[in-house]
């Protein structure tokens, strides 16, 4: 394998790493204060409604990140591997 090749999955997994702690980071925030979503302070029904739903979206989408991005990591994990396999053949 070239190391340019080395390199690329190298940075691949870099920005992996970053992106996934960014969104354990957002999770955490979200987890952290989702009383104040939650616990919206208003008497009306409808602004309520919206503040819970979008502690829910928030929620799932700090983990729907969290989990694609540990599964690219696997991925290219598993690349690597079947190219190093490769190339010792």
């Amino acid at each position: 394998m070239e190391k340019f090749n080395l390199n690329q999955v190298e940075d691949t997994n870099i920005t992996l790493e970053t992106v996934l702690g960014l969104a354990q980071t957002v999770n955490d925030l979200v987890s952290d204060n989702i009383t104040l979503l939650t616990d919206y302070p208003s008497q009306d029904g409808g602004e309520k409604y919206q503040a819970n739903r979008l502690a829910t979206k928030l929620t799932a989408l700090s983990a729907a990140t969290i989990q694609a991005t540990e599964k690219a990591q696997g991925q290219v994990n598993t690349a690597v591997k079947s190219l190093m396999e490769a190339g010792d053949k």
